[in-house]
C-alpha cells in the first residue's frame, strides 16, 4: 500500500512537472507570439468583423474583378457562331460539363500571392445563377466524386470547396489534375438504363462544355509535355467531341497550352481562355456565353502548335525529346545547390517578335503550321472594320489618325493595334512587328464610327545599339507603321522616313526626352558569348541547339562573383573627413511631417536625416519584411506591405509579421488583365487596391509583378503581363498609377530579368545581350517608372551577367536612377538567401531589405550586419553615407503618399 502510496505520489510529480513545463511551454509561445513578433495579433484580428470602409472597398473590388474578366476573357475560336448560346427563363439552355477543372477550377495559384479561394464562385454556380444556364447532375457528381475519392460514382454528394491556394504553395500535384479513365467512359453500370456517360450526356443536351486546367506557382515549373494533353485529357477530348457537334473548350490556365488537337476536332467550335479568374470572374464566363457580355479579350502570347518550336525553349532548361526537364542548367565546377545558368540566346526574337520577324523574312518558314493563335488575337460577337485614315510627320512626331466602325449588329469594343517595322541594315537587330500604341475603343453601338488619333515620337522608333554606338539609335530608312487584327493580320499600312541618324547619346543628339540621361551600356558582362539570333535564322545557333558542353563550366569570374568582398572607405576613395553627421540634435527637431512635398534633392533631408541614429538608420534599412520601421519620435511610423499580384491580402508569411488579418478581393491573373488591353480597366484595378489598401491600414503592395511571359514555362507566369514589354509595361503602369494616387506605393517586381524559377533562388546566373535587356525586359518597368509613377522597386533574386540584381549598381543607379529619373525606394525580394549580401545592396543603390528572418525573430538581423560595418573603422563612413541615402529615399517616399491622400 506504502509503495503505491509512493508511485502514485511520483507519478504526481511527473505529472506536475509535466503540467509546469507545459504551461511555461504554452507562456513563452504567447509572449513570442505576441510581444517579441505580432503574430498574436493577427490571429486575434482574425476575428474582428469588417469595417464599413473595408466592406465598401470589398463590394467594389468585386465589381472590378468582373470588369477585368468581361473584357479579358478571350474568345479564341467561335466556328459557326456556336456562341453566345440561347437561353431565357422560359426555356433554359442545357450544357454537360465535362473535365475535372469544371469542379475544381483555378481562381488563382500559389506562392506569395497566395489566397484564400474557398468563397470564389464555382463555374457550375456562375452558369446557373449568373447564365440562366441548367447543368448535367449526373456529370457534376461523376467529377465530385472522382475528384474526392477517386471512384467512378454518379451518386449524390456535395461539391468539393474550392481549394485555398495558400494551403496548396509547393505541391506540384496542383499543376495538372487527373481525368476520369478510358475505362470510365464504357462502364454501363453507371445508370439503371445501363447506358455509358456519354450516352446519358447525350440525352441530357447536345451541348458539351470541356474545361482544361494548368496550375502554376512560386518554384514551380512546367515543362512543354505538362503543357500538352496527358492520356486521359486526350481520352476526353476524344470521347466528347466524337459524340457532339456542339463542344465548347474553356481553357483555365494561366500558361500557354499547346493546342494543335483543335484541328482534329471540328466539332470543338468554340475556344474561350479565362486564365485565373479570381473571386467573381467566372460569372463573367457565364455572360459571354449568353451573349450579355460581347468578348473583347485579346491574347497577351503567341499559342504556338508545338510548344517547343520557339527559338527559347532550349535555353531555358535542357529537354530531351519528350518535352521533359532534363538539366536544370547547373555549373559542373560550382559548389553543391548554387552556381545556375540561363541562357537569353534568342536576343529580342521573344514570342511574336521571332514568329512574325521569320515569316516575313524567311520564305521557306510555313507560319500557318507553326502558330494556333497569334499575339493580339480575339474574336467578338459583332464585326468592325479598321483604317488608317492618315498619318503626319512633324518635329519628329508621327501622327496616326484610325477610324472604326462596328459593322455588325451587337453592341462591342475593339482594339486597335499599331505596330512599327523599322528598317533593317544588319547593324542592330529588328523584328519586324513591335506593337508601339494600342487602344481599347468606347463601347460602340452597331453602325457606329469613331476616330481615334495617336502620336508616337521618332524616339520610339529607336533600336538599342550594344556594339557601336552604346545608345539608343535611330537609323535612317522607311518606317512603316501597321494597322493590325492582331501580331499578323495586316488591315492597312503607312510608311514614312527618317533622313537623317539619331544617335540619342549625350556626345551626339542627347538623351530621348522620356530620359534624364541618356541610356548607356550597363550590362557588358552579361554578353558572356556575342551568339544571338540574327535574322539568319541558323538552326545551328545557340538560340536553336541550346547550351553546349562547354557551357557547363563556370568561369573563374563567375566562381568569384558567388562571393561578394564589401569594399574598405580606403578602396572607395573615402576619409574620415567625408563621414557625415549623424545622430544629430538639432535646435528645433524636424519631424517627417515638416517634410511632406520636400524634393528629395532638398538639403533639408540631409538635415532630416542626421538626426537618425545608427541603430535607427540600419532599423530603416534592415527591417523591411511588410513593413517599414517605425521611429516614434520623428513621427514615423510603421507602415504595412503586404504581398500579391492577384489580391491586396495578408496570408500565412505576411499576416503574423504584420498582425493584420486584412484580406482583399483576388482579381483575375495579372494576363487577363493585360488581356482587356484596356488601360482604363488598368487604373480602375489600380484604384481598386488602393481603395482596400485603405480600409485595412495597408500603405504598400508588393505588386505588379511584370516580368516577361519569356517562354510558357515558368510556373509563375500567371503573376506577370505579357509576352510584349509594350503590352505589359502600359497596363502596369495604369495598376500603378491607380494605387499610387490613393497612397499606395507599389513595388514593381521583380527588377529584373526573373524569367526562370529553377535555381533562381540559389544564384542563377542569367546571360544576355544589352540590346535585348533594355527593349525586351526593363521596357515594362520603365514604362511602370516614368507612366505610371511608382516610388517602390523589388529587386530580384537573380544575376544578370556577374551581378546579382539587388546589388547591381548599373541596374539600381545608373539606368532606374540617373536614366530614368527614380526618386523612390528599392527593396529586396525575400532575403534569405546567401548570394544575397547586404552591402552590396547598400553601395549599389539598393535601400531596404526584406528580411523575413528578422521578422520572424521579432528583432534584427541584416539591420545587425549593416550596423557592423557602421561602426568598423574601416567601412564606417561608406556604410553610414549609403544608410543615409537609403534612409532619404524610404522615408521621402513615404511622405509622398501622404501628399497623395491630402
Amino acid at each position: 500500500m506504502n509503495k503505491e502510496k509512493r508511485m502514485s505520489k511520483k507519478k504526481r510529480h511527473v505529472l506536475i512537472g509535466v503540467g509546469i513545463s507545459f504551461v511555461l511551454i504554452i507562456a513563452a509561445l504567447l509572449y513570442y507570439a505576441f510581444v517579441i513578433t505580432t503574430a498574436g495579433q493577427w490571429f486575434l484580428s482574425k476575428f474582428t468583423p469588417d469595417t464599413e470602409q473595408q466592406q465598401v472597398a470589398f463590394s467594389s473590388a468585386l465589381e472590378t474583378t468582373e470588369l477585368i474578366a468581361d473584357e479579358g476573357f478571350v474568345l479564341m475560336k467561335n466556328d459557326d457562331n456556336l456562341l453566345p448560346l440561347s437561353t431565357s427563363e422560359n426555356k433554359k439552355t442545357k450544357i454537360n460539363l465535362f473535365g475535372t477543372r469544371s469542379v475544381v477550377t483555378l481562381f488563382n495559384s500559389g506562392g506569395s500571392t497566395a489566397t484564400n479561394v474557398e468563397s470564389a464562385i464555382k463555374v457550375e454556380d456562375a452558369l446557373r445563377d449568373e447564365g440562366n444556364f441548367e447543368l448535367n447532375d449526373n456529370l457534376l457528381n461523376l467529377y465530385y466524386n472522382f475528384y474526392k475519392t477517386g471512384d467512378i460514382s454518379t451518386e449524390q454528394t456535395t461539391p468539393p470547396k474550392n481549394r485555398s491556394d495558400s494551403e496548396i504553395l509547393g505541391e506540384s500535384n496542383n499543376l495538372i489534375l487527373p481525368e476520369l479513365p478510358a475505362s470510365a467512359f464504357s462502364d454501363e453500370s453507371l445508370f439503371e438504363d445501363n447506358k455509358t456517360i456519354i450516352q446519358n450526356a447525350k440525352d441530357y443536351s447536345d451541348v458539351a462544355m470541356i474545361v482544361l486546367g494548368r496550375g502554376g506557382g512560386e518554384m514551380q515549373e512546367l515543362s512543354p509535355k505538362d503543357l500538352r494533353l496527358t492520356n486521359e485529357e486526350e481520352v476526353l477530348i476524344e470521347e466528347v467531341s466524337s459524340a457532339f457537334d456542339k463542344v465548347i473548350l474553356v481553357i483555365n490556365s494561366a500558361n500557354v497550352l499547346q493546342l494543335d488537337f483543335l484541328e482534329n476536332y471540328p466539332s470543338i467550335k468554340s475556344v474561350l481562355w479565362i486564365g485565373y479568374p479570381g473571386e467573381s470572374g467566372t460569372k463573367s464566363l457565364a455572360r459571354i456565353l449568353n451573349g450579355t457580355v460581347n468578348p473583347s479579350g485579346r491574347t497577351v502570347a503567341m499559342w504556338p502548335s508545338d510548344i517547343m518550336n520557339n527559338p527559347a525553349a532550349l535555353n531555358y532548361m535542357e529537354l530531351n525529346d519528350e518535352g521533359e526537364f532534363i538539366s536544370d542548367g547547373h555549373y559542373e565546377n560550382a559548389p553543391e545547390e548554387t552556381g545556375y545558368f540561363v541562357q537569353l540566346h534568342e536576343g529580342i526574337y521573344v514570342g511574336y517578335k521571332y514568329y512574325e520577324t521569320r515569316h516575313n523574312t524567311d520564305s521557306s518558314y510555313n507560319y500557318q503550321e507553326e502558330v494556333v493563335y497569334p499575339f493580339g488575337h480575339g474574336l467578338s460577337y459583332t464585326t468592325f472594320e479598321k483604317d488608317i485614315l492618315a498619318i503626319n510627320v512633324e518635329d519628329d512626331i508621327v501622327t496616326v489618325r484610325v477610324s472604326v466602325e462596328n459593322t455588325g449588329d451587337v453592341v462591342g469594343k475593339d482594339v486597335i493595334q499599331l505596330y512599327a517595322n523599322p528598317p533593317y541594315s544588319g547593324d542592330i537587330e529588328k523584328a519586324s512587328a513591335n506593337l508601339i500604341r494600342f487602344l481599347k475603343t468606347n463601347e460602340m453601338e452597331p453602325g457606329q464610327s469613331d476616330v481615334y488619333s495617336f502620336d508616337i515620337p521618332f524616339e520610339d522608333f529607336a533600336s538599342y545599339d550594344y556594339k557601336n554606338e552604346e545608345a539608343y539609335v535611330l537609323e535612317v530608312g522607311n518606317y512603316t507603321i501597321d494597322l493590325k487584327d492582331n501580331s499578323h493580320d495586316v488591315l492597312a499600312s503607312e510608311t514614312f522616313n527618317v533622313g537623317n541618324e539619331v544617335v540619342y547619346s549625350e556626345s551626339k543628339d542627347g538623351s530621348r526626352t522620356s530620359d534624364v540621361a541618356a541610356a548607356t551600356n550597363q550590362f557588358a558582362d552579361a554578353l558572356h558569348i556575342d551568339d544571338y539570333l540574327t535574322r539568319a535564322w541558323d538552326e545551328n545557333s545557340r538560340a536553336f541547339t541550346g547550351p553546349q558542353p562547354d557551357d557547363y563550366i563556370a568561369s573563374e569570374e563567375v566562381l568569384s562573383a558567388l562571393n561578394y568582398e564589401v569594399p574598405t572607405d580606403e578602396e572607395l576613395g573615402l576619409a574620415e573627413s567625408d563621414l557625415p553627421p549623424y545622430n544629430q540634435t538639432l535646435d528645433e527637431t524636424l519631424m517627417l511631417e515638416d517634410m511632406v512635398g520636400v524634393s528629395l534633392d532638398d538639403p533639408k533631408w540631409d538635415t532630416f536625416v542626421s538626426q537618425l541614429d545608427l541603430e535607427e538608420l540600419t532599423g530603416v534599412s534592415g527591417t523591411g519584411a511588410y513593413q517599414l520601421m517605425e521611429i516614434e519620435r520623428l513621427g514615423v511610423p510603421k507602415t504595412l506591405n503586404p504581398d500579391g499580384t492577384m489580391a491586396i491580402a495578408s496570408n500565412i508569411y505576411s499576416g503574423p509579421i504584420m498582425g493584420v488579418e486584412g484580406v482583399g478581393v483576388t482579381y483575375p491573373s495579372p494576363m487577363v488583365l493585360a488581356s482587356t488591353w484596356n488601360k482604363d480597366i488598368a487604373y480602375l484595378m489600380g484604384t481598386s487596391v488602393g481603395n482596400e489598401a485603405q480600409g485595412f491600414g495597408y500603405s504598400g503592395w508588393y505588386a505588379p509583378a511584370m516580368n516577361i511571359l519569356r517562354t510558357p514555362y515558368n510556373g509563375r507566369n500567371f503573376e506577370y503581363y505579357s509576352e510584349d514589354g509594350t503590352l505589359a509595361g502600359e497596363i502596369a503602369a495604369g495598376v500603378v498609377k491607380g494605387a499610387t494616387d490613393k497612397g499606395v506605393i507599389t513595388y514593381v517586381k521583380h527588377f529584373a530579368l526573373n524569367e526562370r524559377e529553377t535555381g533562381v533562388r540559389s544564384s542563377l546566373f542569367t546571360w544576355s545581350n544589352e540590346q535585348a535587356i533594355r527593349e525586351i525586359y526593363l521596357k515594362p518597368f520603365e514604362k511602370a517608372i516614368k507612366e505610371g509613377g511608382s516610388i517602390g522597386v523589388m529587386s530580384s533574386f537573380n544575376f544578370i551577367g556577374q551581378t546579382w540584381a539587388g546589388g547591381h549598381e548599373g541596374l539600381l543607379t545608373n539606368v532606374l536612377r540617373n536614366e530614368w529619373g527614380f526618386d523612390g525606394f528599392v527593396l529586396t525580394d525575400a532575403h534569405m538567401y546567401p548570394h544575397m549580401n547586404v552591402m552590396q545592396m547598400l553601395h549599389a543603390g539598393g535601400d531596404v531589405s526584406l528580411d523575413t528572418m528578422a521578422a520572424w525573430q521579432g528583432g534584427r538581423n541584416h539591420a545587425d550586419t549593416m550596423l557592423e560595418f557602421a561602426e568598423d573603422e574601416n567601412t564606417n563612413v561608406s556604410t553610414i553615407i549609403a544608410l543615409q541615402k537609403a534612409s532619404k529615399n524610404v522615408l521621402h517616399a513615404i511622405t509622398e503618399t501622404w501628399k497623395m491622400q491630402e
